[in-house]
């Protein structure tokens, strides 16, 4: 009985393997063309991006290929919609031979795309491969973009039997761009629309997310008060100008010690307070106008009120 079992459990075993049921995967594929890697490229043209997909093939095959064809296109990965698509003819592949082929075809869509290589025999789709690829517009400049950070004022001493003094600006800058070889930095110390005082510097060598300080130093006259703006020039353009929110009265820094002070850019709106004596003015205005409104009525209440108080006397009296 066992004998029989056993030879019964055998037969199953060797009809399943024979009929493909156990174990599928170690049966051998049928050999085709295959895509062994795909290069992309991409180049902004106007609105639209040109991709060019190099794609190499092989036949790994004793024997000669069919008519070979390859289909490229381009999806939107959250939609899998097609945003553009190109097909194109291989040929033949001899036997053991590997060879490339590069479409080129436009995508309007730029950002994220699954771009999709399908390889055709003879109409049939033998091999497929699929890469995501990120569209990003050419930067056509490499222009360092400096912006300015804070102003350092520090007197030195006074001159000229101290009429004059003499100090250095030292605004900060920050690079946000790329490296700039470099960047002049002009300071003017103003007093009015007309009497301005104007120094610059030069920094060298300010690489990508560094900070820097460039000093300047002026001999201005010690009494009087100064607002300060500064401009960042790199590559023959201003990159950043700022201005100081205060006026700074430099004789009254002490000697040696350095004063930082906010900057903020010259295009920021400032909210300016009205002046006292304007609002002086609109008050009086508006007094003027309420007592315009009753002209002459002072006297005629005064005398109403006068005999109105007479008489309440009277009757008292009577009364009495």
């Amino acid at each position: 009985m066992k004998v029989m079992n056993l030879l019964l459990f055998f037969s199953i075993f060797v009809f399943c393997i024979s009929s493909g049921c156990i174990n599928q995967d170690v049966i051998e594929e049928t050999p085709h063309p295959v895509i062994t890697n795909v290069d992309i490229m991409s180049t902004p043209a106007d609105e639209e991006f040109e991709l060019k997909v190099t794609a190499y093939i092989q036949n790994p095959l004793d024997t000669d290929t069919g008519s070979l064809s390859l289909k490229v296109k381009s999806k939107d990965p959250f939609t899998n919609l097609i945003t553009a698509e190109n097909e194109e003819s291989v040929g033949y592949l001899k036997a053991q031979e590997q060879s490339y082929k590069t479409i080129s075809f436009n995508v309007a869509k730029s950002g994220e795309q699954l771009v999709v290589i399908e390889l055709f025999e003879d109409g049939s789709l033998v091999d497929e491969f699929s890469t995501s690829v990120r569209l990003l517009s050419e930067v056509t400049e490499e222009v360092p973009n400096v912006i300015l950070t804070d102003i350092m004022i520090e007197t030195i001493q006074a001159t000229n039997y101290g009429e004059d003094i003499i100090f250095e600006a030292s605004p900060g800058v920050y690079n946000q761009g790329y490296e700039a070889d470099k960047i002049t930095v002009v300071v003017t110390a103003i007093v009015d629309e007309y009497t301005r005082y104007t120094g610059s510097a030069i920094a060298y060598n300010l690489g990508q997310n560094q900070k820097a300080r460039a000093t300047v130093r002026m001999t201005v006259p010690a009494d009087e008060s100064y607002s300060f703006s500064v401009d960042v020039i790199a590559d023959g353009e201003i990159t950043s100008s700022a201005e100081t929110t205060s006026s700074i009265k430099l004789h009254d820094l002490k000697l040696e010690t350095p004063e930082t002070y906010t900057l903020v850019e010259s295009s920021s709106p400032v909210a300016e307070e009205m002046p006292a004596e304007d609002a002086g003015t609109d008050d009086v205005a508006v007094d003027s106008e309420s007592e315009a409104d009753t002209p002459g009525f002072e006297t005629p209440l005064f005398v109403v009120a006068l005999l109105c108080a007479m008489g309440i006397l009277r009757r008292r009296k009577k009364d009495c």
